[in-house]
């Protein structure tokens, strides 16, 4: 057996839809015309932003779908082409859109950035915060099984321990980022509640009821690989895109082994620096 067993568990819905409909932007869009207050000292584009920024995080705009092109959002809005090129521009500027050369402007996937030697320990939810995204999480299976051989070794366990698997789905602005594998003996972690992760912080759960803390001395591995079908379905790939495999050794401030984990990163939404 290896890290890779799964256990049966929830499964993902809710797949990314890269299709431009301009009858159902219109639609979505047609009741937030008059949000734009040409009396306001606010400028227009900044209240066009506003609005479009709002509609990228509500799902009305799906990562990767083409939005209205600049008459279209003109015509809809009643403002001049300037003002929407200079709203187009800084959200392209701030990383929500992306123009490609003749085919028009895209939503952008989100992309979040990490220090790795330095925010090591940082949550996903922290990192979101200052990446200026929402985080977001789901547990996608939880599940109580027999040890195997790799993770007896690194975390002390006797032939007959058990630990919990625990696999969770994290998203920033909505978007799927990591698929996340985490194995914990039950010994350390009795009455573990998964419920609680449901959009909540792992790190924080392990410190508000278990009082652990990691230490900076804990051991991390990166390696990278293409998306399988199936891994593909859960971060909303394409298969063969690149995934980013972080296997961590998480350990306390006293040496003793905490937990382990596997992390399959969307490598188009995520960059590590050392």
């Amino acid at each position: 057996m290896s890290l890779l067993t799964h256990c049966r568990g929830l499964s993902l819905t809710g797949q990314i839809h890269p299709h431009y409909s301009k009858i159902s932007f219109m639609n979505n869009l047609r009741k937030d015309i008059f949000m734009l207050n040409k009396n306001s000292i606010q400028p227009l584009y900044k209240q066009l932003m506003d609005i479009i920024t709002s509609q990228l995080k509500n799902g009305t705009y799906k990562p990767g779908e083409k939005i209205p092109t600049e008459p279209e959002l003109a015509e809809l809005y009643q403002v001049s082409r300037i003002t929407v090129r200079r709203t187009i521009e800084e959200l392209c500027t701030q990383g929500y859109l992306v123009k490609h050369q003749g085919k028009g402007t895209f939503v952008k996937s989100p992309m979040i950035f990490r220090k790795f030697e330095s925010q090591k320990n940082m949550s996903f939810s922290e990192s979101c915060r200052q990446n200026g995204r929402v985080s977001g999480s789901h547990v996608l299976a939880f599940c109580r099984k027999s040890s195997d051989s790799l993770t007896s070794d690194f975390l002390r366990l006797a032939p007959d321990e058990e630990v919990f698997f625990l696999e969770r789905l994290l998203l920033a602005d909505g978007i799927p980022i990591i698929n996340v594998h985490t194995w914990l003996p039950v010994r350390l972690f009795p009455d573990f509640d998964p419920k609680v992760l449901e959009n909540g912080s792992f790190f924080e759960y392990l410190k508000s009821a278990y009082s652990y803390s990691i230490a900076d001395s804990s051991r991390s591995t990166v390696s990278v690989t293409t998306a399988s079908a199936d891994m593909a379905q859960t971060l909303s790939l394409a298969p063969g895109d690149p995934v980013m495999i972080l296997d961590s050794y998480m350990q306390s401030p006293d040496g003793a082994p905490l937990y382990i984990s596997r992390e399959y990163i969307a490598g188009s939404r995520y960059t590590i620096s050392f």
